[in-house]
């Protein structure tokens, strides 16, 4: 909180002095979340501001930011593992890093550059914080008016999947009694399936990828005939449920899962933790969390993450031609989904990953809910990390990949973060991430040598870190 607030104080004293609030941040639901809350708490303090959405933190990216000259960069949802370029291209600047991913250092080496994050303090950065919480506390240092903030920040939180076991932890519990205490949040336990104010029953279970519905998921007619037989109308939403059907919903599908074999933490992630806002009618995507995040996400997904911004301002303009986009997105992962399991004999299984190549067939912004529902629907050992390769869409000569891992196989000792990211330096590629998410880069003739140093790199790691599993 001292660094929220050294941060803040930053920040301020640029808008005293009428400087423009130059403001990067992530693409996904929780970048675009943390560069609305920032936006809105400069705006509100009556200052002016640009606002980039970026896809990372590159060195080509600093060196066009040190072109513009401005006095203060303020990073949201990335940064931290950038540090030492930040250093030596923004150094005529403030700069503010305000993010939760594993930093470069615990600090900036210069009094101008503050480094805002939770994880040298002890923080766990895959679900104590996400970057829209790191940017809610800044902004709520700026000023305590930004506490109404609270349900764009649990937004973020949601998209970055820092409730992946059902429920919340860390400082997003503070972020949620705020919300609570204005009234901009609530939060119950309830089905946590995308499609909750939007779809119909059958969509909402048809199109499940996270966890998957065995034998319901990607079958509308299946979904449908399960629902009928269990006294469900198929076209009723979830949200139009009285409180006993919610519940006899829940319980059918907690022993469909047990039925069909579901391991245990795909049940657990079925029924759990629901944020919601009063402010938003029931059957409004904006309503619920999770939809509202997957609407951020296809926004950024498909470049137009400023969008995403505008909606979290308010923008009903915005918010409209984003649903139309929503569809496109949705149509594609379903698309992805299919392409996977049809053809996932063609992934390479080492002794310590999978790893997909897609070529052209999925794209590059799919890469990381790829490899999630190749763990989700089976298909992959959930003890073993999947990493899903595209051709990048900018550079024909790269390949983007995402690599995604279950808790259960964090045990053994991997961190998918620090082996993409030295794999990486090795290929002349960009890496890094969490320890159970994590992406890369590099050049698409090294995929057979990317392939042979991940399966060394994971087993060395177990080696080091030693199998945890069994103590």
């Amino acid at each position: 909180m001292e660094r929220a607030r050294e941060g803040a104080e930053l920040i301020k004293m640029h808008i005293e002095l009428g400087h423009t609030i130059r403001l990067i941040s992530h693409r996904d639901a929780d970048g675009i979340t943390a560069g609305a809350i920032l936006a809105k708490a400069v705006a509100r303090e009556g200052a002016s501001f640009q606002l980039s959405i970026v896809k990372q933190v590159s060195e080509d990216l600093i060196k066009e930011l040190a072109e513009e000259r401005r006095e203060i960069y303020v990073f949201s949802d990335l940064g931290s593992g950038s540090m030492g370029l930040i250093e030596k291209y923004l150094d005529f600047a403030t700069v503010v890093v305000a993010d939760h991913h594993p930093p470069e250092k615990e600090s900036f080496s210069t009094d101008s550059h503050v480094l805002v994050n939770p994880v040298p303090f002890g923080a766990n950065s895959v679900r104590d914080l996400s970057g829209s919480g790191v940017a809610y506390f800044v902004a709520k240092e700026i000023s305590r008016e930004n506490a109404d903030s609270a349900y764009i920040a649990m937004v973020g939180a949601v998209g970055d999947m820092q409730d992946v076991d059902g429920t919340f932890h860390g400082m997003n519990l503070d972020i949620i009694e705020d919300g609570k205490e204005l009234g901009v949040l609530e939060v119950r336990k309830e089905l946590r399936l995308f499609g909750r104010e939007s779809r119909p029953l059958y969509q909402m279970l048809a199109y499940s990828t996270n966890p998957e519905l065995p034998e319901i998921t990607g079958d509308e007619r299946k979904a449908i005939e399960w629902l009928r037989s269990r006294g469900f109308d198929p076209d009723m939403k979830y949200w139009q449920l009285r409180e006993e059907e919610k519940r006899k919903l829940h319980d059918a599908l907690v022993i469909h899962m047990i039925k069909h074999n579901a391991p245990k933490e795909a049940i657990d992630r079925l029924i759990g933790d629901v944020v919601i806002s009063p402010r938003y009618p029931e059957g409004d995507s904006r309503h619920e969390a999770r939809e509202f995040a997957t609407l951020l996400n296809a926004t950024g997904r498909l470049n137009a993450g400023t969008l995403g911004v505008a909606i979290c301002l308010g923008d009903e303009n915005a918010y409209q031609k984003a649903l139309k986009m929503l569809e496109d997105y949705k149509r594609e992962q379903i698309e992805a989904r299919k392409f996977i399991i049809q053809n996932w004999n063609m992934a390479e299984e080492g002794e310590h990953a999978y790893v997909f190549y897609a070529g052209k067939n999925i794209r590059d912004t799919l890469v990381g809910i790829a490899a999630n529902m190749a763990i989700n629907s089976g298909l992959a050992n959930p003890e073993k990390p999947v990493i899903i390769l595209a051709d990048s869409e900018e550079d024909e000569n790269l390949v983007k990949g995402s690599a995604r891992t279950t808790e259960r196989a964090l045990q053994k000792g991997y961190h998918l973060g620090e082996a993409l990211k030295e794999i990486a330096e090795k290929l002349g590629g960009e890496g890094g991430g969490h320890a159970i998410a994590a992406g890369i880069r590099f050049p698409k003739a090294k995929l057979e040598e990317f392939i042979k140093l991940i399966n060394e790199l994971l087993g060395k790691q177990v080696r080091e870190n030693g199998d945890k599993s069994e103590s």
